[in-house]
């Protein structure tokens, strides 16, 4: 069981790790996926993007007091729709590998801007992050 349960752990390290990698990577392309808005306005977003980038991969996740779920939740709506954007572009360019890793993204951020929503009209913190135990959170 043991066994098993190192399996997982590794697993949901390994998604965060990948997750990490496109919201860097998606930090870094901010100016390429949102071209009508001026990049010193991007500037803020981009740090807070770099900012979960990190937590991903090094905890796989992060915690949030209940003023941060409204803020978070609006940062991973713009993270989704920039993920769907760049896995359109990559399916267009015949990058099919890309679009898949881009669209799988693009779930689990819809999936962690639903939690940290419900998070929000709940008037709670909590936490989001890869494999977590569904007796303490739910997993994303």
């Amino acid at each position: 069981m043991v066994e098993q349960d190192n399996e997982i752990q590794d697993g949901a390290q390994a998604e965060a790790q990948v997750f990490a990698a496109i919201v860097r990577y998606l930090a870094e392309r901010l100016t390429d996926v949102e071209p009508d808005v001026d990049p010193g306005d991007l500037a803020h977003t981009g740090e807070l993007f770099l900012e979960l980038a990190q937590a991903f991969e090094t905890t796989g996740g992060f915690e949030f007091d209940q003023d941060q779920a409204l803020p978070l939740s609006h940062a991973f709506a713009m993270l989704e729709g920039g993920m769907r954007i760049l896995a359109e572009q990559a399916a267009e360019s015949g990058h099919t590998n890309a679009a898949a890793k881009m669209e799988w993204a693009g779930i689990k951020a819809r999936a962690m801007t639903g939690l940290l929503e419900t998070h929000h009209l709940s008037g709670s913190g909590g936490i989001v992050a890869f494999g977590l135990n569904d007796d303490e959170e739910d997993d994303i």
